[in-house]
């Protein structure tokens, strides 16, 4: 009875009169207000009158309200409260925008990139936390002549090398910030939009801590990944970002993707130089991955993808997809997952990756049970053994500035 009559006071509705119609009572509960009330009104099937308990509080200088207040303190109306939270947030809002336009951001760079939905919700003060933060980089940025290293503006600004990282709120409010400014692509992950919007600031990303190991890959032009894949037919070798900026090619045939090193260090000791062209991610594919494979698709390369059975494994395919939209399963489908667990299916094989994968991903909720890539290695190398053809050459230019 308290609690319907705290949701009256909350909508502003009248507490000493009127029936409590949605009150709904057991036996034993009518019998005990019956009590309160001093009457026998349990044996009606009538609602709760508020002004029959009015009545038999004033007894005790006591209104209904008053009841309810003194045993759970003051109730603010839902309007109230609701304007009250607006006016927090409009609040909020305001600081977070004078934080930046003080650093000489201007008005409609301040308003969208307050729109943004990955900056924290306004209301508690995460918002204009952020947003001072954002202007002291700006700030700093602004002071410098010349290029500075992202690690070197994080160390100088946040006394942290990694305060300005991919993985950082900060750092991503940041290269949003510099991308509205500059009218770049909105960054979502640490790659070609995130370098440009760094870039764009005289801001120079690290370009040797992302990698991708890759076997036979026949890159030709003048980055520096292509003399490194020429100097090793055979031998896996690690790009890394920085040795993939400037100008590639890449035979427009197939490319086959995988997850573990073992997998590539296996097609190497069995199959050499006769090897396709095969890329490893490494587990989540890094920067380097992703620049790689979006170069080889466009370049018009088949790209054949797989990786584990198990949730990181779905989480690659989703990387791949984004940078090679076409790219085709290889062995990573439903049939095979339940074939390695020992469940027979006639499921069909289905060529795309992203069916093959929302497939998949359906059948391993069902059997929740992770298999490696190295569980079924001896099927891999014998379809590596087998997927070698004769590509035609296609260029993929890549901008040195990133």
């Amino acid at each position: 009875m308290l609690d319907a009559v705290q949701l009256r006071i909350r909508r502003e509705q009248r507490t000493e009169v009127g029936p409590l119609t949605t009150l709904k009572l057991t036996t034993e509960q009518r019998r005990d207000i019956a009590l309160l009330l001093g009457t026998r009104w349990e044996l009606s099937n009538r609602p709760v009158r508020l002004q029959d308990l009015a009545a038999k509080l004033a007894e005790h200088r006591l209104t209904v309200r008053g009841l309810v207040e003194s045993l759970r303190g003051p109730i603010e109306p839902d309007r109230a409260r609701r304007d009250r939270a607006r006016n927090v947030i409009a609040a909020e809002m305001e600081r977070a925008a004078g934080s930046l336009t003080a650093a000489g951001v201007v008005p409609p760079v301040v308003e969208q990139w307050l729109a943004d939905t990955g900056l924290p919700r306004p209301g508690e003060g995460a918002l204009a936390a952020l947003a001072e933060e954002v202007s002291e980089v700006v700030t700093h940025l602004r002071g410098i002549e010349g290029k500075i290293r992202l690690a070197q503006l994080a160390a100088d600004v946040r006394n942290d090398a990694h305060a300005l990282d991919s993985d950082r709120l900060l750092g991503r409010a940041v290269a949003r910030l510099l991308a509205i400014v500059h009218e770049l692509p909105r960054p979502q992950r640490a790659g070609r939009a995130w370098r440009a919007a760094w870039a764009a600031a005289r801001v120079v990303c690290d370009g040797v801590s992302s990698r991708v190991l890759v076997l036979n890959l026949p890159l030709t032009g003048d980055a520096a990944a292509a003399q490194l894949c020429a100097a090793a037919p055979g031998e896996p070798i690690w790009l890394t970002l920085r040795s993939l900026t400037g100008s590639w090619t890449a035979p427009a045939g197939d490319v086959f993707v995988c997850e573990n090193p073992t997998v590539a260090e296996a097609a190497a000791d069995a199959l050499g130089p006769s090897c396709p062209p095969l890329v490893c991610t490494d587990g989540i594919a890094s920067g380097a991955a992703l620049d790689l494979l979006a170069g080889l698709s466009g370049a018009g390369c088949v790209i054949h993808a797989r990786a584990d059975f198990d949730p990181s494994g779905f989480v690659i395919a989703d990387q791949v997809l984004s940078v090679a939209p076409r790219a085709l399963s290889w062995r990573f489908d439903l049939r095979t997952y339940l074939r390695e667990c020992g469940i027979h299916s006639d499921h069909m094989v289905t060529a795309g990756l992203e069916a093959a994968a929302a497939a998949l991903a359906h059948g391993y909720r069902s059997v929740n049970a992770p298999v490696h890539e190295e569980r079924i290695l001896a099927s891999l190398l014998d379809d590596l053994r087998h997927g070698g053809g004769e590509p035609t050459v296609r260029n993929c230019v890549r901008d040195s500035s990133l």
